[in-house]
């Protein structure tokens, strides 16, 4: 059961390097044209000598500011995560350290590119089992230490960011009609591997591939499947009062538009930024989020819908009254 619980607080955290398209022509055989005509993207953020983690704190700290709260009031901390900085501590754990938050449930989730959309649903279920009035919901990527460079398939997609969000308990929710799903990635469509060390018994292969390895056809197709089938299941369930705008996970523009037409939705009703920030995975609908707020796209009683889609494989969606102003 969720919590009857609503978004009081948002923030971001970026790196510091911004890499155009001009800058991977230098790197690899593309070009600025390519990219944009083929994924909508213009530039993405890169961690250099800034972590996941640092990025993390500085979207959570924005987001307890926006609610108006301090650390000691957080109660529950959750993080999605594929590509944090240390394998143990968790990222949750990270930042509960790094800002000082008091003992509590703090834990990561790893859903691929949808793991914000867990993590949010579980965040304000856990609210309820745990009687919890306030939790920090956390994304933050450092998916370029995962990239092959030399690829040119996929070193165009990807970037590095994070966003926050706070949840209060309150009388009215505004978090509705949660979709988590999932199915077995039987061809392996987008792998990271784990690097495997050798131990006294035995000697691992030399050439393991420990960077992003992505089927793109096969992504899309998925893609494009699971983001109008959820769309639809969310328009059936909220049909007496049904959402007007949607933020998707930012992957490809390609997918977005071709997904309005076939669900007979606008253009304009998809809030896009992939321009800015390419696919930062999990973080991608969070920082989404906030430059559809920090822009005013979102205005208090909006309806809207957040989906998203990735690696598992995994989709889900949830619908939320916007009521930050």
């Amino acid at each position: 059961m969720i919590a009857p619980v609503k978004i009081v607080g948002i923030g971001e955290g970026l790196p510091k390097l911004i890499v155009t398209n001009k800058m991977m022509e230098q790197i690899v055989d593309t070009s600025d044209e390519w990219i944009v005509q083929r994924t909508g993207i213009k530039q993405r953020y890169i961690l250099t000598d800034d972590t996941t983690v640092s990025i993390s704190v500085e979207a959570s700290k924005k987001a307890i500011e926006k609610a108006g709260l301090s650390v000691r009031d957080i109660q529950l901390v959750i993080a999605s995560t594929i590509a944090s900085t240390d394998r143990v501590p968790t990222l949750a754990g990270s930042v509960q350290r790094e800002l000082g938050i008091s003992d509590c449930p703090a834990f990561d989730v790893s859903a691929g590119c949808t793991g914000f959309i867990y993590g949010l649903v579980t965040a304000a279920s856990l609210m309820d089992t745990l009687q919890l009035d306030n939790a920090l919901v956390l994304a933050g990527e450092g998916i370029s230490k995962h990239i092959d460079w030399a690829d040119r398939s996929t070193c165009v997609l990807f970037g590095d960011g994070a966003g926050a969000i706070v949840l209060r308990r309150s009388s009215e929710g505004s978090i509705h009609y949660p979709v988590l799903m999932g199915k077995s990635d039987e061809e392996n469509v987008l792998t990271i591997k784990n690097k495997d060390d050798d131990t006294p018994w035995y000697r691992y292969p030399s050439e393991q591939n420990t960077k992003l390895v992505m089927k793109g056809r096969e992504v899309f197709t998925f893609a494009s499947e699971v983001l109008a089938d959820t769309i639809t299941l969310l328009k059936e369930k909220c049909k007496d009062k049904p959402f007007t705008k949607i933020i998707p996970h930012q992957a490809n523009s390609r997918i977005i538009e071709y997904v309005a037409r076939i669900t007979g939705f606008k253009q304009d009703q998809f809030f896009i930024n992939l321009s800015k920030f390419a696919n930062t995975s999990s973080a991608s609908i969070l920082l989404a989020l906030w430059d559809a707020y920090t822009q005013r796209w979102l205005a208090p009683g909006d309806r809207i819908a957040l989906i998203g889609f990735g690696s598992g494989l995994t989709w889900g969606g949830v619908v939320i009254d916007w009521t930050l102003e």
